[in-house]
């Protein structure tokens, strides 16, 4: 299981502006058991994550949907996150441009510094083609009592792929990422992750948490 610090301070929130009833949650289960797995083979670098859940928490409505623009602008930036940081440099060896702008300042710098062995996937052997066997996302926003504009974005992602060359050659990432609104644009302003890398026969796991 991902690490669920993040997701329990959002989901405390959304208890504590809606009191959701038993039946809301029993509907929630019911959505998450029917979600297919995502699964693709990519000869070049892609992510496609499948959206399984996403939802909006406010003290002004009921829980209802997460308002189409952002949750496409942030699944977009999750999907950049992965594709920079992990399929670029599993397909083609080196990690692609544009990472600095997916965070807020504190968060990627710690992210390109002291976390960057766990946040890149630069000293993994060359996978080549990808096989995406899992490719999952769930959000969760939140509005304040003040505003009703969507103010905090909880994003949970589970990413699968293994070697097409190499079958048993795996990376797993599981990651919460707390996303705020900067200069107008989303930004990862906080995030937990692991991420599972079996190569060689030999599997190790690392996390990385910011402040």
């Amino acid at each position: 299981m991902p690490p669920t610090r993040l997701a329990s301070i959002a989901v405390a929130l959304a208890l504590a502006v809606t009191g959701c009833s038993g039946g809301d949650d029993d509907d929630t289960a019911a959505e998450k058991g029917d979600a297919e797995t995502s699964s693709a083979e990519f000869a070049k670098p892609a992510v496609e994550l499948e959206v399984v859940k996403a939802d909006l928490v406010s003290p002004h409505r009921p829980l209802s949907p997460l308002e189409e623009p952002t949750k496409t602008e942030v699944t977009e930036l999750v999907e950049d996150l992965l594709l920079i940081t992990s399929a670029g440099p599993l397909s083609v060896g080196k990690a692609g441009g544009g990472f600095a702008d997916l965070f807020t300042p504190d968060a990627g710098a710690r992210a390109a510094g002291d976390d960057r062995d766990v946040v890149f996937d630069e000293e993994v052997p060359r996978f080549g083609e990808l096989r995406q066997d899992e490719a999952t996302l769930e959000l969760m926003g939140l509005a304040g009592s003040m505003d009703p504009a969507t103010s905090l974005v909880v994003a949970v992602y589970h990413w699968s792929v293994a070697s097409m060359e190499r079958p048993s050659d795996r990376i797993e990432r599981k990651g919460e990422l707390h996303l705020v609104r900067d200069g107008g644009e989303w930004k990862i302003g906080a995030y937990v992750l692991a991420v599972t890398r079996t190569v060689d026969d030999e599997t190790t796991t690392t996390t990385a948490e910011s402040g």
